[in-house]
């Protein structure tokens, strides 16, 4: 019974994750959030303890699951810069069934202020913390001659983290998508000559 619990959790944060990411939390109702999740607002609450507990676990499950396909992406790659290739390609030329171009931590960013303090903080803690997952795989790059080792880890996963959020936006526009490519391939000639 545990496991099913957990399983209609997951669920439902994914759910709620893409409504979120797509329409962001302050434009996200409470009445969009049951259809979307196909629960009763009391549910939600009793689940959750409140919209912004929701939207606290589905920006944290967006950040794993963001983890996890750069995972999988290494894991079919011969080292660390081809498969964070990859997963730029996949994100930037496969679009299907994404909700927003913008990658959720930097849309949460963008949304929170002052009067959201908690959530500004969450979404900057987060962005710490994946900047951090970079830096470690850019330590292994380094480590593996795959980059020099001229500048710090955490400056490549600085700039990579800039120049991916660029792509995602700038991939958003109709009529550019065979840019894409060539575009890609900069970013990454651009990160090997640093």
């Amino acid at each position: 019974m545990a496991n099913k619990i957990k399983f209609e959790r997951e669920t439902v944060v994914r759910l709620a994750s893409q409504l979120f990411w797509e329409k962001g939390f302050h434009a996200t109702s409470t009445r969009d959030l049951q259809e979307a999740v196909n629960m009763r607002p009391g549910s939600i609450y009793a689940a959750f303890g409140s919209k912004e507990g929701l939207y606290i676990e589905s920006l944290k499950d967006y950040t794993v699951q963001m983890q996890t396909q750069i995972n999988e992406c290494l894991s079919t790659s011969d080292n660390i810069l081809d498969g964070l290739r990859i997963f730029v390609e996949d994100v930037v030329t496969k679009k299907e069934n994404i909700p927003s171009a913008i990658c959720m931590l930097v849309k949460a960013n963008c949304e929170f202020s002052e009067k959201d303090s908690r959530l500004y903080q969450l979404s900057l803690d987060l962005a710490d913390k994946f900047e951090s997952y970079l830096s470690i795989l850019f330590e292994q790059a380094i480590a593996n001659n795959e980059l020099s080792n001229n500048i710090p880890a955490q400056d490549y996963a600085r700039f990579f983290e800039v120049q991916f959020t660029g792509l995602r936006g700038y991939f958003n526009r109709p009529g550019v998508e065979s840019l894409a490519q060539p575009m890609i391939n900069q970013m990454f000639k651009i990160m090997k000559s640093l």
